[in-house]
């Protein structure tokens, strides 16, 4: 019976953040099944290790946390295989700040709207800055909420998010002043 009530709280307190966490792993990893095997895989560790979390802190970062540690955990396993590549990868899909947490049936919706520069521009961070930069633009971290989700020290988190602003702005203003986002100064 304990057994039971365990699953029902954890289910009562986690499972409203699949969409959330789902979005992210996308993100990260550009492949629908490879984000829903990240998901999956984050919520059996989650359940696995649930006696760990504190009622009364941020359920959200315990789990970015740990679907965070999964995926580098993964990239650094996949680094160490010969590489492969793989022509049927999806581009993933962005939102702001708005609209950070969304259905699964959105995805495809907000592909459409999101045009390719943004999409190539956000494919071409390094992974550790697209992680700091999904994560404080898309899902709304603060600094320290990322430092403890990604086991970085807080200045590192400030640098990576500061550089990959930079890049991203450099990278897109051509594109934001061709959509009329941007004007040309005289």
């Amino acid at each position: 019976m304990a057994k039971a009530a365990k699953r029902k709280e954890f289910e009562d307190i986690v499972l409203g953040y699949a969409d959330a966490l789902y979005n992210m792993a996308l993100k990260l990893t550009k492949e629908r099944s490879t984000a829903e095997d990240l998901v999956q895989e984050t919520y059996e560790k989650a359940y696995k290790n649930f006696h760990q979390f504190e009622k009364g802190t941020n359920i959200k970062a315990w789990l970015f946390t740990i679907m965070t540690n999964t995926y580098i955990n993964q990239y650094r396993r996949k680094s160490r295989e010969p590489a492969v590549l793989d022509f049927t990868t999806m581009d993933s899909g962005d939102a702001d700040k708005e609209t950070t947490y969304f259905s699964l049936d959105d995805i495809d919706a907000m592909k459409e709207k999101l045009g390719d520069e943004p999409k190539r521009a956000l494919e071409k961070l390094a992974p550790e800055y697209r992680m700091v930069f999904l994560l404080s633009t898309f899902e709304g971290f603060s600094y320290k909420e990322i430092a403890e989700i990604t086991g970085c020290p807080l200045g590192t988190v400030m640098s990576r998010l500061f550089r990959a602003r930079e890049f991203m702005k450099n990278e897109l203003s051509n594109y934001a002043r061709s959509e009329g986002i941007l004007r040309y100064r005289n």
